[in-house]
């Protein structure tokens, strides 16, 4: 099992962290993705964070879940990403969870 955790600048720290820290103790194997080009994404409380994947490296095939956290402009930035949308479209489709 894999969870993608997706970021963009703006995103709401403790969301996305939460969800990572949590996920890795249980030993579930979860990528903080960019959904850009950088590896580094700052949230919306000025906090940098080193992603572990971009977008465009992740297999899609490994994933299981997709979680994309909330804050702003995280969430605009976000939905306005049309690869990302079109996977989460997918799964939704598929029935995978969408968190």
């Amino acid at each position: 099992m894999a969870i993608a955790v997706f970021f963009a600048n703006g995103y709401e720290e403790i969301e996305a962290l939460t969800v990572v820290d949590l996920t890795r103790r249980a030993g579930i194997e979860t990528w903080m993705v960019s959904i850009t080009e950088e590896k580094a994404v700052t949230g919306s409380h000025g906090i940098t964070v080193s992603m572990d994947k971009t977008l465009e490296e992740v297999d899609f095939e490994q994933v299981d879940m997709i979680v994309l956290p909330g804050g702003m402009p995280g969430t605009l930035n976000l939905e306005a990403c049309e690869p990302l949308m079109a996977k989460v479209k997918e799964f939704d489709k598929a029935g995978k969870y969408i968190s």
